[in-house]
């Protein structure tokens, strides 16, 4: 019996240790990648979009802290029907992004810091901003008297600030997500997805193709905040009546949040990703909505 369970011990931690990586990516100055991203994305009583964009990350710079990525979308294409207003306005929101090269600061590992451009791209992102501002107020003119112009371009930039930036460009829809961190089965951690909702992701590692799996991980009383402070920014008039009946709204269903994300990459000898699928599904007050992107190494 003793000699059993020191033979299942030892598998257990053998296996353990196999369920391991530590995905320190190969980054060397001059070096480019470019990956092509399909996505599929499924709006609540529309027909399905499809948008595809290519990006190329060069490694620009080597410096005694680490290497510096320049990160820009190339190229972008949407087949968004010009009668479907919530898959214009999507588009938009996407290719706003086009042509803007972000660079960004990775320590020796090549896990990404920080964003060493931002003060240089504030300006162009502001004029992003506007430009989707416009957008949205052409294609929902009613918007410009339900959403005052100021409170939507706060909501903008809050978007873009320098940490949300990063966030998102250090994602699931990224190759940096795994990079610099040393990963096992089972383990967790929490961030902060593109809707500002918490999440909870956990890693599952088999050889070099590692999957996460995310769910929300919010309390009843962080959704009721986080609702009343986008009303307060977006619909501050109706704001009020809104809390007031908030608590059974959300009891209802018809504030309901939910969030789950899948992503699986398969990693190359340089730990680079030769492709990587992520799966996404929401639900916001009754309305689900769902995204598949597939990303291959060009």
């Amino acid at each position: 019996m003793k000699k059993l369970l020191l033979v299942s011990l030892a598998l257990i931690t053998m296996t353990a240790a196999q369920a391991q990586l530590k995905v320190i990516p190969t980054l060397k100055k001059g070096m480019e990648k470019v990956y092509e991203s399909k996505a599929c994305m499924t709006l609540p009583g529309q027909s399905a979009i499809n948008i595809a964009t290519n990006t190329k990350y060069t490694v620009s710079d080597a410096t005694a802290d680490g290497y510096v990525l320049d990160v820009i979308t190339t190229n972008f294409t949407s087949d968004a029907a010009a009668s479907n207003v919530a898959a214009q306005i999507l588009s938009a929101a996407q290719e706003m992004m086009k042509d803007v090269n972000i660079r960004i600061a990775t320590d020796k590992n090549g896990k990404p810091v920080k964003i060493v451009n931002y003060a240089e791209l504030n300006k162009q992102l502001d004029e992003r901003s506007k430009m989707m501002m416009n957008k949205l107020y052409e294609l929902i003119p009613e918007a410009k008297s339900m959403i005052p112009e100021e409170a939507l371009k706060q909501q903008f930039m809050e978007s873009l600030s320098e940490e949300a930036l990063l966030k998102s460009m250090t994602g699931s829809s990224s190759p940096l997500l795994l990079f610099g961190k040393t990963i096992m089965t089972g383990a967790q951690e929490e961030f902060v997805n593109d809707q500002g909702l918490n999440m909870k992701r956990m890693y599952f590692v088999n050889g070099k193709d590692v999957t996460t799996n995310a769910t929300l991980n919010m309390s009843k009383e962080q959704i009721k905040k986080l609702i009343i402070t986008q009303l307060e920014k977006t619909m501050p008039e109706q704001a009020d009546a809104i809390k007031g009946q908030i608590d059974q709204l959300i009891e209802s269903g018809m504030l309901k949040l939910d969030a789950k994300e899948t992503t699986t990459f398969k990693l190359q000898d340089d730990f680079w990703p030769a492709t990587w699928t992520t799966e996404v599904s929401t639900e916001t007050a009754g309305q689900k909505t769902a995204t598949k992107v597939t990303t291959t190494l060009k």
